[in-house]
């Protein structure tokens, strides 16, 4: 059964909203003043103003509420340049990688993704290399019958 547009559902489900959205709302609803007002509450109890003179803080609470409102960006590594020759054997760029690793220009685990990027890289070209003669074969195949 083929999704054409004369093959459509009769009546389509409402997706549910998300956590974010749930969660935003019910400050919304709940605090008055907002997002804002809600996000002073939780520091102020996450620094422990609120519970009287015995509060401790919990920054372990202010951390999970803010994660769950905005999660954290994801991290990215920094710029690096290292001497890296595009034109040499696969085996000679991973031997420069682990040459700057060696020498402290990059991080062992930013070599080792340059490795693997390399890795695949060679994959890629293999099963092109692989398709490319099959397809060949197939040409010259129905080419003589």
């Amino acid at each position: 059964m083929a999704f054409t547009s004369e093959n459509q559902p009769e009546e389509r489900k409402p997706r549910g909203k998300g956590k974010r959205t749930q969660m935003l709302e019910a400050i919304r609803e709940s605090v008055e003043g907002g997002e804002k007002e809600f996000l002073k509450k939780v520091v102020s109890i996450a620094l422990g103003s609120d519970g009287g003179e015995d509060a401790k803080p919990n920054p372990q609470l202010l951390t999970l509420v803010l994660q769950r409102i905005e999660p954290p960006l994801k991290s990215t590594m920094p710029l690096i340049e290292f001497e890296f020759d595009e034109s040499a054997t696969p085996s000679v760029q991973a031997s420069q990688v682990m040459r700057a690793v060696s020498d402290g220009i990059i991080a062992p685990d930013v070599g080792q993704l340059f490795i693997g990027s390399i890795a695949s890289m060679l994959k890629i070209e293999e099963v092109t290399e692989i398709k490319d003669r099959l397809d060949k074969i197939e040409e010259a195949l129905n080419g003589n019958s």
